[in-house]
């Protein structure tokens, strides 16, 4: 008479693998319930796009060997481009990417280009209709070697102390500076 072998002990590698879902499911979600809890801050989610954005945009003037400019202005910024044609900077039309974008109300803009301080545009004079298609010029050029002009953009919040930096480099990269190490 044969004898079965008595059932190991232990949990299977379904059991195992179950378990590890579940517990990964309830890690996950409380992340996220953290992250909701501590709120979101505009001025941190506003840095990060742009610096996000500014790379997308170096990367499409390399591959394209196209230049592009970004003029900031109080309440935003706009993504332009050069047409050799016209000789002239101008908002690129279609462009998903490239639309241009307002900055979270509350968050204030301070930009200095190659070391000097660089006054923004105002919206309302765009609004009345002064600006003109040839007066339109980036303060910072992307260009289609991969380099950037070299600036600081400092992002802050009305009611609070701190702020996030943006700093490009000339070589093309863009560093996002938190509070704690712009001091």
């Amino acid at each position: 008479m044969l004898r079965r072998p008595p059932p190991a002990g232990g949990f299977s590698l379904i059991e195992l693998l179950v378990v590890i879902v579940i517990v990964g499911m309830m890690a996950a979600t409380a992340l996220l319930s953290i992250g909701a809890l501590r709120g979101e801050d505009p001025v941190e989610k506003e840095a990060r796009r742009l610096t996000a954005l500014l790379g997308l945009v170096s990367e499409e003037a390399l591959v394209e060997g196209r230049e592009y400019g970004i003029l900031f202005e109080l309440d935003g910024y706009r993504f332009l481009a050069w047409d050799p044609d016209s000789r002239l900077w101008a908002t690129p039309e279609g462009d998903q990417l490239l639309r241009p974008r307002t900055f979270t109300p509350g968050v204030n803009p301070a930009l200095a280009v190659e070391g000097r301080e660089v006054e923004l545009g105002d919206p309302e004079r765009r609004e009345r209709g002064v600006e003109q298609r040839d007066e339109i010029v980036p303060q910072v050029g992307i260009f289609a070697s991969g380099e950037l002009t070299p600036f600081e953009l400092l992002l802050a919040e009305e009611s609070v102390t701190e702020a996030w930096m943006l700093r490009g480099l000339a070589n093309g990269e863009v560093e996002l500076l938190p509070p704690e190490e712009i001091r």
